[in-house]
């Protein structure tokens, strides 16, 4: 995975019980339609939380993390050609 760590702007919903799932999000004047999330792991940063979501729009995969202490997200990495 190459890594990025870029600020993006994400379009999510808000799920039941705290969840949250990023929709699409625009990266390099790309919008990027978020097909499958992979998988979702949760660390901490400081006093806050980052949301991590491994997603797929069915041909490379994206790490993206969202920071609850801060509200922003961020592309942390990408690998092509999954």
């Amino acid at each position: 995975m190459v890594r990025v760590e870029e600020e993006v702007s994400v379009i999510a919903a808000f799920l039941g019980n705290s969840r949250l799932r990023p929709l699409r999000f625009r990266w390099s004047n790309r919008q990027i339609n978020v097909k499958d999330v992979t998988y979702e792991w949760i660390t901490s940063k400081g006093a806050g939380r980052l949301m991590h979501f491994s997603v797929t729009d069915g041909a490379t995969l994206y790490e993206l993390s969202f920071n609850t202490g801060s509200i922003n997200w961020v592309l942390e990495g990408v690998e092509a050609g999954i």
